[in-house]
């Protein structure tokens, strides 16, 4: 159970308590507060897909929310375990989370906090470029099982514009 505060400080860390320091956290965090301060938006829970599945609720929730609530997290926590996608994943997402802070705290102390940034600044612009589903695409191997090139356009155009071509034919079938 936390407060809106907690739970907007949580949700701009993507829902995971320990995060690397950077400066895009504490705007997603102001945008979180004014929504929800301005009545816009309302966090009623996260949950973790880790093992086991971690929830947070928030305290201000009345008690039928509450277990309106409750009951959508075990749907979370089912989905996460037998879903094929998400049964996949790391089920130590916290641990690796914090392991992740550690390690680029260690990078800030050694190289500096403004060198660190510019690096992650640069590695999250490339963030919207990456198709995560790229590895679960099925690519031909060899050129027999390559389409023809003629586009799929080009053949339906061709095939209407036979009738045109020889009437009597286009009539007759």
């Amino acid at each position: 159970m936390v407060t809106h505060d907690q739970m907007n400080a949580l949700a701009s860390y993507g829902g995971f308590p320990t995060r690397y320091p950077h400066w895009r956290f504490g705007m997603e965090y102001e945008r979180l507060s004014k929504s929800y301060s301005y009545g816009l938006s309302k966090i009623y829970e996260m949950v973790i897909n880790n093992d086991p599945c971690y929830a947070y609720l928030m305290e201000s929730n009345p008690l039928v929310d509450q277990k309106l609530v409750m009951a959508h997290v075990y749907g979370h926590c089912d989905f996460f375990k037998n879903n094929m996608w998400f049964s996949q994943t790391n089920r130590r997402m916290i641990d690796q989370m914090a392991n992740h802070a550690t390690r680029v705290k260690r990078y800030i102390d050694l190289l500096g906090y403004d060198i660190v940034e510019e690096f992650i600044d640069r590695c999250l612009s490339l963030e919207n470029l990456i198709d995560r589903h790229s590895p679960y695409i099925k690519r031909p191997r060899d050129e027999k099982e390559r389409p023809p090139m003629e586009s799929i356009s080009e053949r339906v155009e061709r095939d209407f514009m036979k009738s045109f071509e020889d009437p009597v034919k286009a009539i007759s079938s």
